[in-house]
């Protein structure tokens, strides 16, 4: 992987390899091998700025994978005026059996210990509804939080599909053949709402 990365990026690679961070799975490239798997590492923002460092590794040299961390365990790395509506959210998504999981900058803030979470930072959820009724309680949860917490995230549709919550929730009152922007683990597209209700019954077999 050091390869593969510029030479001034090599001691923060370096860096993650010696503490075991996990790597993130990223969106399959066109020109990416069969027995290759894309993935990256978020760095910690630098003076405002993001840096992706974008990697490929051979798919038998991956030790193990880990789903998305769930909100509950991310809490203590949470700033503290988050805590008590984080935990609010998690308690009533628990009773309507919703599980959320959490990805973006509040999972790898509470992975490594850095700092990644800012003023203008999101959290970002991870919603995984298996039927109508799951996929309306999310909708919910998110309206009722979103005045809380700086709220972000996707839906996942099955394993085949993830729609940004907030243009689900927007698409979720729009009358007709309303599509939406999709993303896939080989690219993005424009599908219609009624198209993906079908795909909640699959089985999640990996995020997205």
């Amino acid at each position: 992987m050091l390869a593969q990365i510029p030479a001034q990026a090599r001691t923060e690679v370096a860096r993650w390899r010696d503490e075991d961070w996990p790597l993130t799975v990223r969106r399959q490239e066109a020109d990416c091998a069969s027995d290759q798997l894309c993935v990256g590492i978020a760095l910690p923002p630098q003076n405002g700025d993001k840096i992706r460092l974008p990697l490929r590794v051979a798919q038998n040299t991956v030790s193990r994978f880990c789903p998305p961390l769930f909100l509950s365990r991310i809490v203590p790395a949470l700033p503290p005026h988050w805590r008590d509506a984080v935990m609010r959210l998690h308690e009533a998504a628990q009773l309507a059996g919703i599980s959320v999981q959490v990805f973006g900058s509040a999972a790898l803030q509470s992975l490594t210990g850095l700092t990644y979470l800012h003023a203008a930072s999101d959290l970002d959820l991870l919603l995984q509804p298996s039927t109508p009724k799951q996929l309306e309680v999310c909708q919910r949860l998110f309206r009722a939080f979103e005045t809380q917490l700086p709220l972000d995230g996707e839906i996942i549709f099955g394993a085949a599909a993830a729609v940004a919550i907030r243009e689900w929730c927007n698409a979720a009152h729009q009358a007709g053949a309303f599509r939406v922007l999709v993303k896939q683990a080989t690219g993005v597209a424009l599908m219609r709402k009624e198209v993906l209700m079908p795909l909640l019954d699959c089985p999640i077999c990996m995020p997205i």
